[in-house]
């Protein structure tokens, strides 16, 4: 049976997922914020600068990694840089000192700009959504692990929200991390299986992270949100000690851990055993009980077959951000 329970019970198909590419293309154009031009350059160049900049000398997929120079985990940016970075400091730590290599984590400034550095093979690791990470697997990178937890698209909506069941979003404001997020999909999969449209049924509007969507229904400014329950633990606890959670019933394989295959299978040896050997130490132990992850767990062929009605889907959705 494949983990995508109730997203991928159909036929493998984008016309199965046509109602995602009709849908969310048109809603927002995929940008980090709404502001006026000006202001929205500089922040987008400032971001590049800061995020991408270091991107540009990667070594490509034909070049044969150097085994002294630091590791490239590139991480998607379904939180902000600073969060991600405190966040996987338990990790990163870990792996360097198991590896004897100094270990940088990179994001990106939206999905669109991080798929396409992860399938660029701008990373020498990668910590992915289950979509982005199934591409990669054909495109020369390893799957080495997935988190044990299940992605669980759901809504999130403030206590005092008078709505009390997902199908009392009609009307609603609903806010997302970007069309190109499994959470995303999921929910508005739901939103779609139940008879809802966007602008006659509900109002979508696009946030630059999955934090920032949940923060914008806390403060009341959207109505709901959909997200998982991984972002939601990772928010501040004053912001989800205000929120409630309805689920969708949807479950999908959660973030995969990949590895370049530039690095040799001696280089990726180590790092699989040193990546299985953290999730038994007591700072592995922390980390996945805080995050929600739970654990790693391999990524089996089952996992891989379940994504594939969502790979092409996610090409046209990159092709179309062009």
């Amino acid at each position: 049976m494949s983990p995508l329970t109730r997203i991928a019970e159909t036929p493998v198909s984008t016309e199965n997922y046509h109602f995602i590419i009709d849908w969310m293309t048109p809603v927002q154009p995929l940008r980090l914020v709404q502001r006026s031009a000006p202001v929205r350059r500089n922040r987008r160049a400032l971001l590049q600068g800061l995020l991408l900049l270091p991107l540009t000398g990667f070594a490509s997929h034909s070049r044969a990694a150097n085994l002294d120079s630091p590791l490239k985990l590139g991480i998607m940016p379904f939180n902000s840089a600073l969060a991600l970075i405190k966040t996987h400091q338990p990790l990163t730590h870990y792996l360097e000192t198991q590896l004897g290599r100094k270990v940088t984590i990179y994001t990106a400034p939206d999905y669109v700009t991080y798929a396409r550095q992860l399938l660029a093979g701008d990373f020498d690791l990668a910590i992915a959504g289950p979509h982005f990470g199934a591409m990669a697997a054909e495109q020369g990178f390893d799957a080495l692990f997935r988190y044990r937890a299940e992605l669980l698209p759901l809504f999130v909506v403030r206590n005092d929200s008078p709505v009390k069941k997902l199908k009392e979003l009609q009307g609603k404001r609903i806010a997302l991390s970007s069309n190109l997020s499994i959470s995303s999909i999921g929910g508005l999969k739901w939103l779609h299986d139940h008879g809802y449209q966007p602008g006659r049924d509900y109002q979508l509007r696009e946030f630059a992270t999955h934090g920032a969507a949940i923060a914008a229904v806390a403060v009341g400014e959207m109505d709901a949100a959909v997200t998982t329950y991984t972002p939601l633990k990772q928010v501040p606890p004053d912001v989800r000690a205000n929120l409630r959670t309805l689920e969708t019933g949807a479950s999908i394989p959660h973030l995969m851990t990949l590895a370049n295959r530039r690095l040799g299978n001696p280089e990726i040896q180590r790092i699989r055993t040193a990546l299985e050997a953290f999730q038994h130490t007591a700072e592995g132990q922390a980390f996945f009980r805080e995050t929600g992850y739970l654990g790693y767990t391999p990524v089996s062929q089952t996992d891989v077959d379940s994504l594939k009605p969502l790979i092409e889907l996610t090409r046209t959705l990159l092709e179309q951000a062009q």
